[in-house]
């Protein structure tokens, strides 16, 4: 629960500004199937002027070789009190929305095929990175590693690219022939 918080002087007399929040994570590992909610989460922010409220949820299915994850989807509710007074719920503000996923994975073991990845999504840094392994027919290994950053670490737009990739064989040939 991280919490900001100053305390400043100007013409208008004493304000104050910061933040606080709180976030707990349940474990709740319920199966519907082939579906399993692994985990809810509940966050309350207090900010200058607003209180965003989230619910997201950790989700896993398999369906036969595959399986999937998906980290911290769900839905905010944000409590607004602009300057004005003026919102759609009189002296405030009222708003509903989706929250995207922070991550998804994939793994699959189809006989001929293993391997998996995982890609991360931060929304509010305009991060984003991801990760594959892949091995077809136990002969080639493919490994990727890829991080993009479209936010400079001042705030200004701006764009950051790395990208690894590597190809492994299985049994080993020089690339040459000799």
């Amino acid at each position: 629960s991280p919490l900001d918080l100053s305390i400043g002087y100007s013409n208008r007399g004493i304000y104050f500004k910061g933040s606080a929040g709180i976030e707990i994570k349940l474990p709740i590992h319920v199966s519907l199937g082939p579906l399993e909610i692994s985990a809810i989460t509940i966050a309350l922010k207090i900010e200058n002027r607003k209180i965003p409220i989230s619910t997201t949820a950790n989700f896993k299915a398999e369906l036969g070789p595959l399986t999937v994850v998906v980290e911290d989807i769900g839905a905010s509710l944000t409590l607004n009190f602009p300057e004005n007074g003026g919102g759609n719920m009189g002296p405030f503000d009222l708003s509903f929305g989706f929250k995207p996923p922070k991550g998804l994975g994939l793994s699959v073991n189809a006989g001929a095929v293993t391997g998996g990845g995982y890609l991360y999504f931060d929304f509010e840094k305009e991060e984003y990175a991801g990760v594959l392994e892949l091995t077809i027919a136990g002969f080639i290994s493919v490994k990727a590693i890829g991080l993009i950053n479209t936010k400079m670490p001042d705030g200004s737009k701006g764009f950051s690219l790395l990208m690894i990739i590597t190809a492994e064989f299985n049994p080993p040939f020089q690339l040459g022939f000799g």
